[in-house]
């Protein structure tokens, strides 16, 4: 099984450069089924129609970018790891659908023309240490946005991860056994994991990440130091308010219209 290449020159340096492999994206990121629930989600609470212009920012290996074109949406993306381009790309063309997703730097990258909706999903930000950094990811998509346009970024709902941490996490697939052990870091507000592969007759791979861990409140206040308005907080795509008990938590955020 091949690793995937490095990021484009000049891009973000960070842990995501090595974590992000073919080892996770066969383990994790690749489905047996489209994720219709997450795609239907996506267009209600987007307002999206057929025809419409929306961004995947980090699309990784297109699991949403795809089944969204499949729907008639015309689906523009980037993502820092090139492996999970080529595949996101051959998934399109296997679909028959057209989608333009390009290698690069979400912290970065904005399209090049103003989108009807935007999204980040999977946890696929607050993967600096610092605000700062994190809240360019936030930008970029603000600028990605048509005035009046939303904005989905689904993420951890920190008080429950909390609540109910588990100091290790165990995936088997296909005889790939993945162990994630996690320790919390409250002083500084991040979630270390070490992330260990183990595969039939070949030695162990591990890799290390840190997460930024947002607090609901904070999350609603970095969109809006972004620019966005009316954050509304939703526990996961079902629809329902925020609580602690809530499986994720997903920021719905507007970008105004003046």
């Amino acid at each position: 099984m091949a690793m995937a290449e490095h990021a484009v020159p000049g891009a973000t340096d960070g842990w995501w450069l090595r974590l992000y492999d073919d080892h996770l994206a066969d383990l994790l990121l690749e489905r047996d089924a489209e994720p219709k629930d997450v795609v239907d989600f996506l267009i209600k609470r987007l307002d999206l129609r057929p025809g419409d212009l929306v961004f995947d920012q980090c699309c990784g290996i297109g699991s949403l970018a795809v089944p969204l074109a499949q729907r008639g949406l015309a689906v523009v993306g980037c993502d820092l790891m090139p492996g999970y381009v080529r595949r996101a790309m051959e998934k399109a063309r296997a679909a028959g659908v057209a989608v333009d997703l390009r290698v690069a730097d979400a912290f970065e990258h904005v399209p090049g023309r103003p989108c009807a909706g935007a999204f980040n999903w999977w946890t696929s930000f607050g993967h600096a240490r610092d605000d700062a950094t994190n809240l360019r990811m936030l930008r970029r998509a603000w600028e990605s946005l048509a005035p009046g346009a939303r904005f989905a970024l689904d993420t951890m709902n920190v008080p429950g991860v909390l609540r109910g941490f588990r100091a290790e996490v165990v995936t088997e697939r296909d005889g790939t056994i993945l162990t994630r052990h996690s320790r919390l870091d409250l002083d500084a507000g991040l979630l270390h994991k070490r992330w260990s592969y183990r595969f039939p007759g070949v030695d162990a791979v591990e890799h290390d990440s840190t997460v930024r861990l947002y607090t609901p409140w904070e999350l609603r206040a970095l969109l809006r130091a972004a620019g966005f308005m009316r954050v509304e907080l939703l526990g996961g795509i079902d629809g329902q308010p925020l609580t602690i008990d809530s499986p994720r938590c997903i920021a719905m955020a507007t970008r105004s219209t003046g």
